[in-house]
């Protein structure tokens, strides 16, 4: 194999868990269009039917593998209802999900994007329960294998966005959008949307927690604190516990900035 050569990627954010067969079967589906794909789990674990959960999981891949691959998320509790199919351009790669919200955070965390609606459909009436594996995979495997995406899709400019958007600058209330297997939670407040962070505090669920922490290993053992993710957004953590059970954290909760 040439040095050069570069396989396509495909990656896949779901809902459906690990003890079924969907994902082996959506697998199967890409393979019969593109045989030399190199297909990548990033989570099957997103809670059942949460788009935003999922919306935040397919940011971090998007933005985890840079320009090129093709992303397959499906978190679709409307399956078989008139909602749209969408192929989105963002970061020089292509997503395919259900319009429902699911490409919320990309959009907003790695714009500029351009959204179509996805048109093809298979000769075979596709299942009304499954369109991860009927429609949605297929074309993920048609990507990979070269199609362009203005072949199978018309260009829209109303794709559905969730009610949830990177606090604006100079931020000073955010909310928690994500709790990860950890307990600590992830706000929808940006390191750059702040104008230092020398001399500022963090308060959420009635707790004053301090100036923002470097690492985890700054607080004590069992403290709570705040501090910037991988992400760059502002993170609470309990050092060797969880925020989320310590402090009774819930997606939603406000968060202050001072």
């Amino acid at each position: 194999m040439s040095a050069k050569y570069k396989p396509p990627i495909v990656t896949l954010t779901t809902d459906f868990g690990l003890s079924d067969a969907y994902v082996a079967e959506m697998k199967g589906a890409i393979l019969r269009h593109c045989p030399r794909a190199v297909l990548i789990d990033v989570t099957h674990n997103v809670p059942a039917r949460d788009i935003l959960c999922g919306s935040i999981s397919l940011e971090r891949a998007i933005d985890g593998f840079g320009p090129g691959p093709v992303h397959l998320a499906v978190v679709d509790p409307g399956v078989g209802s008139k909602r749209r199919i969408l192929l989105t351009r963002i970061r020089q790669s292509v997503v395919v999900c259900p319009d429902n919200g699911l490409i919320t955070w990309p959009w907003h965390r790695l714009g500029p994007a351009k959204a179509a609606e996805l048109i093809w459909r298979p000769f075979r009436e596709a299942s009304h329960t499954f369109h991860g594996r009927d429609i949605m995979a297929p074309v993920a495997g048609m990507l990979a294998a070269g199609v362009p995406p203005s072949d199978l899709s018309r260009p829209i400019d109303d794709p559905i966005l969730l009610d949830v958007a990177p606090a604006p600058a100079p931020a000073q209330r955010g909310q928690i959008i994500h709790i990860d297997h950890f307990g600590n939670a992830t706000t929808n407040i940006a390191r750059e949307s702040l104008r230092s962070t020398a001399r500022l505090t963090v308060r959420v669920a009635r707790r004053r927690l301090g100036q923002f922490k470097r690492t985890y290993f700054d607080a004590a053992p069992g403290c709570a604190l705040a501090l910037f993710g991988s992400s760059g957004l502002v993170e609470i953590a309990v050092r060797d516990g969880s925020a989320a059970k310590k402090l009774g954290l819930r997606i939603g909760d406000p968060v202050t900035i001072k």
